[in-house]
């Protein structure tokens, strides 16, 4: 799930309504709106859930959550400082941020932090902030996915002022032709955050097979929280939202409630095998059509619109026809989807 500008002003109070017993801190802190789903860290593998008894129990996650509150707030307030400007308006229709998601930040809810906890066996808090690099997450979304100059500029600037503190790089493309950054970039981006850590950065270059588009850069936060900034086009992101659900499942992982009827549609997919494959590489076509769309302009009304399902792939797994429901589901719980 990921947060739109709009810096932590609550539209509904569903955020909360999905936990239980949701805390006085959460309750009176002004959260921003999530995304739709978790983000998807590819480290390891595909990572199936084990035995609940695993993950931190579910009043240990929201304590886990009430104390990453203040620490996302902070982190927003960083990244609107060097990213703010760069959002397209009406006014400044060339800005390389989308105009309405350019820049998003949210915390994983109590119930997902369990469900991670339970696939990696991390029973306590102190192991959480270590091995959970993603309890707190950011979106750069590119209105124009090849004017990144700008973005990569401010994103140095933050490093060299210790506001963005990098300790990880990874660049997920299916052919190098589509990283969103350059090897040159990414190169001077390394070397400025190796003069800023005394332990360095680490980088990968990584091809999956999803064909997942993306740069992930992993950060150090406050209160011993780790976070993760992700940059992405706006075309991509929209296949992402599919696919996040879709990857969950292959994985037998749960979607949050409101998309139970969706996970219901889908069941299949979590346990047929052959199914599974045929979904990654239908996902695949999706990101890398994605990823040649031409950009928006600040005032396109262009549909959400994906390559529709292959021959070998079941008519229900079409990729319009996964976001209509989801869409459905959005309004039913009084979010308008993006």
């Amino acid at each position: 799930m990921i947060f739109r500008i709009n810096p932590f002003k609550l539209t509904n109070n569903n955020i909360y309504n999905n936990y239980n017993n949701a805390t006085p801190q959460q309750k009176a802190f002004p959260a921003t709106k999530p995304m739709p789903y978790d983000s998807v860290s590819f480290k390891g593998g595909e990572k199936h859930m084990s035995s609940r008894s695993n993950a931190v129990n579910h009043k240990l996650a929201q304590q886990i959550y009430a104390e990453a509150v203040p620490v996302a707030k902070d982190f927003n307030s960083k990244l609107l400082k060097y990213f703010g400007t760069l959002k397209a308006d009406e006014r400044h229709p060339d800005r390389p941020l989308a105009y309405k998601k350019g820049l998003s930040v949210r915390i994983k809810t109590p119930a997902s932090i369990c469900e991670k906890t339970a696939s990696l066996g991390l029973k306590n808090k102190n192991e959480v902030k270590e091995e959970l690099g993603d309890i707190i997450g950011a979106r750069l979304v590119l209105r124009d996915s090849t004017k990144t100059d700008e973005v990569l500029k401010k994103l140095i600037e933050g490093v060299k002022n210790n506001d963005i503190k990098i300790f990880e790089i990874e660049n997920y493309r299916p052919e190098p032709k589509y990283s969103y950054l350059s090897k040159k970039q990414l190169d001077n981006l390394e070397k400025v955050c190796n003069k800023m850590r005394t332990n360095g950065v680490t980088r990968a270059e990584t091809s999956i097979p999803s064909g997942y588009t993306a740069v992930h850069f992993s950060v150090y936060l406050n209160d011993g929280f780790k976070g993760e900034i992700q940059l992405m086009g706006i075309d991509v992101e929209q296949v992402k939202e599919i696919e996040d659900m879709l990857y969950k499942l292959k994985n037998n992982k749960s979607l949050t409630p409101k998309y139970k009827i969706i996970e219901e549609h889908l069941k299949e997919l979590k346990t047929n095998k052959p199914l599974q494959r045929a979904i990654t590489a239908y996902s695949k076509e999706q990101y890398i059509a994605a990823r040649q769309r031409e950009p928006y302009g600040i005032k396109s009304k262009r549909a959400t619109k994906f390559l529709p399902a292959p021959a070998y792939v079941p008519p229900e797994y079409d990729f319009n026809t996964l976001y209509r429901m989801k869409t459905t589901c959005d309004y039913k719980y009084g979010e308008k989807s993006n």
